[in-house]
């Protein structure tokens, strides 16, 4: 059986989904100031109506009928300790116990390097689409997350110089977005509730439920935080297209005082349990969409409410649970300025957007339970997983359009693409983690949009059995997919006719890429872990594949780089960089290796010259102080690479290293 923390993860790691409508806003907080309270949402100008597609996910039109839906589905789930909500678990000791946590910190074929400007900008899967990462810049400044720090940094003279700090709180930051002078940070924190078991408050349970802080800060001159708003619910992803912001972040039931067996026994049991049933039923709106509070600069609340209305909210024709996941539309060209939301009972984090929809994930209900509960061993059978598509062709409104439904589950937000007005999604039937008595085998979907409904129109499948996807990688009419178990099969998919896919290609290697960069000129570069034989892992690999001739794709070149190290790119593709008009590609590497004749460590990244021929050289290998053999840090680790000019700017927790485009040389460094 499952532990819960892996039943946890497991839960987080397939579930997703997402939703829109409309309406005016109300006050759900009774005891808050009427002026400064309200729901955020306004309505659109246009929803669909009618009988819902099959697949299609289903509005509410009012509170009473959202409550009465939420509430019926609740009060099956509750227990004598309250709803097992996975948001929103106990923690158990004594009165004064309280436990702080840090929330966990994912191309059309034109996509190649980042040439547009003379520096290079966050690695993002669709061109155009901005992705919050930890280290931004704008060509003149680097800023970096370091440490529960913003800094700021001036590189446009001869070595790099801070010119401003902002500490930002005592709570997980992970992430920014930048826009002219204004930073959105994303922030993580948690919310504490201990209620006492009568007779025992010296053994009690302490809820912990998770808050996402947005904070909107001023670089103009000195840093400062302009506004700053909090909301229940924990942060899943969020895009930016120009100004606007959509945030996505889910949230489970909270503001409930549960109550809890009066002492061992059935009987005991038994009445908690109703007593938590009629809870459930006196519950308001409040208690299962979000709430958010906004302050300003000297903490003083200026708005707050439900994030949006009950009409806001929506449900899918499948049971997919009691948690709320939400959409909130901010124009950052106006600070924190959050001018749409809205929400689905769903839950999940599997989240793509091209520059025009948005299109997100959930696993349906039936293996939602299996993850939360591990109980039996047998898979679900049918694990289907179903994806929304949203228009975000509007700075000022999200606006619901289809959904339909694949086989299997998702790997990341590479995963989905759409090309030319259909998405294909590449999925798994049995996701990495599962039992490996479990058989398993890859597909790729491809979905037209059909009167509300996301239609297949093709698939093939049979792809890498028993194996899980690694990584997915689409360009224009062809898709890439690597699947691994013991080798690295390479698959070509040829996609130019959507309601035939066939696998043309496939190349079987040893280890496997977990993340694929179109290089251009029929190149792709695959970064992950090379292995023997076996399936036994040896290090960071880095390959060049030949694609022109999608029926027979080639390796010509790889790099093993140091026995037992690993890269961040095998997890974040926002860690890699590649700058086309060098032909330079930045790998971060962390290694520790001991064995019987050495020991050694390593905190840094290597730089990689692609030649025109497609073959790979080692350039430099880069260090902040502390990251070597003698002195090692793990705070020297290196991040992320930028390119501005003739520069390229390592960044660690520990400072920015300036060294030259060509040589990587040292040229200058900071630390902070």
């Amino acid at each position: 059986m499952r532990t819960r923390t892996s039943r946890y993860i497991g839960l987080l790691a397939t579930l997703a989904v997402l939703a829109t409508a409309c309406t005016t806003s109300t006050s759900t907080n009774r005891d808050a100031n009427p002026s400064t309270t309200r729901a955020i949402s306004t309505r659109p100008e246009s929803r669909p109506v009618g009988v819902p597609a099959a697949n299609a996910l289903i509005p509410f039109d009012a509170c009473d009928t959202f409550l009465d839906y939420v509430t019926s589905q609740a009060v099956d789930l509750v227990g004598p300790h309250g709803l097992d909500d996975p948001f929103s678990y106990p923690w158990w000791g004594g009165d004064d116990v309280f436990f702080e946590e840090a929330a966990a910190s994912g191309a059309d074929a034109s996509f190649v390097g980042q040439a547009r400007v003379n520096y290079s900008e966050t690695n993002v899967q669709v061109l155009g689409v901005d992705e919050p990462d930890m280290v931004k810049t704008d060509g003149e400044r680097i800023l970096v997350l370091s440490e529960g720090t913003l800094i700021v940094t001036d590189i446009t003279g001869a070595e790099p110089e801070v010119i401003g700090r902002l500490q930002v709180g005592n709570f997980s930051v992970q992430s920014l977005f930048l826009s002219g002078d204004t930073v959105l940070l994303f922030g993580s924190d948690w919310s504490s509730f201990h209620p006492l078991i009568e007779g025992d408050a010296e053994f009690s349970p302490v809820y912990e439920t998770p808050t996402i802080r947005l904070i909107e800060v001023d670089i103009s001159g000195e840093p400062g935080i302009v506004r700053t708003m909090r909301i229940d619910g924990r942060y899943l992803s969020a895009r930016m297209i120009d100004d606007t912001v959509r945030l996505i972040l889910s949230s489970g039931p909270v503001g409930f005082e549960w109550s809890y067996p009066g002492g061992s026994g059935l009987r005991a049991e038994r009445k908690a349990i109703e007593e938590n049933r009629q809870i459930i039923e006196n519950s308001t709106a409040d208690n299962w969409i979000p709430y958010y509070v906004i302050t300003d600069a000297d903490g003083d609340v200026t708005a707050e409410g439900t994030l949006f209305d009950c009409d806001r909210a929506n449900h899918p024709q499948e049971f997919a649970g009691i948690n709320m996941l939400s959409v909130a539309t901010i124009d950052l060209g106006s600070g924190l300025d959050v001018v749409d939301a809205t929400g689905v009972l769903a839950t999940g984090n599997t989240i793509y957007a091209s520059a025009d929809n948005l299109y997100v994930a959930t696993q349906n209900w039936d293996a939602f339970q299996w993850a939360q509960t591990g109980e039996g061993t047998v898979q679900p059978d049918g694990v289907t997983t179903e994806i929304h598509k949203f228009d975000i062709s509007r700075s000022d409104v999200t606006s619901y359009v289809a959904s339909g439904r694949v086989v299997g589950y998702l790997l990341n937000q590479f995963a989905m693409d759409e090309h030319e007005g259909l998405l294909r999604v590449a999925s798994t039937t049995s996701p990495a983690g599962w039992s490996d008595s479990f058989d398993s085998e890859s597909l790729l979907t491809v979905l037209e949009e059909d009167d509300g409904e996301l239609v297949e129109i093709g698939r093939v499948d049979g792809l890498g059995e028993t194996e899980q996807i690694y990584s997915v990688r689409f360009m224009g009419d062809i898709a890439y997919v690597v699947t691994f178990r013991q080798t690295d099969p390479l698959y070509t998919v040829d996609l130019s006719n959507p309601r035939q896919p066939k696998v043309v290609g496939e190349l079987k290697i040893l280890g496997y890429s977990a993340y694929l960069h179109p290089l251009g000129d029929g190149l792709l570069m695959g970064v992950g872990q090379d292995a023997t034989d076996t399936g036994r892992l040896q290090g960071t690999q880095v390959s060049i594949f030949d694609v022109s001739d999608p029926s027979d794709p080639t390796r010509i070149d790889q790099i093993t780089l140091d026995k037992g190290s690993s890269s961040e790119i095998e997890y974040d593709h926002h860690a890699f960089l590649y700058w086309e008009p060098s032909g330079l590609v930045m790998v971060p590497v962390q290694q520790w290796w001991w064995d019987e004749t050495s020991e050694s460590a390593f905190f840094g990244a290597i730089g990689l010259a692609v030649d025109d021929d497609g073959k790979l050289r080692e350039v430099r290998r880069i260090a902040h102080p502390g990251g070597d053999d003698d002195s090692w840090d793990y705070r020297a680790a290196i991040m992320r690479s930028v390119v501005i000019g003739d520069d390229v700017y390592t960044v660690s927790a520990k400072g920015i290293l300036k060294s030259d485009l060509d040589t990587l040389t040292e040229v200058a460094w900071l630390g902070f």
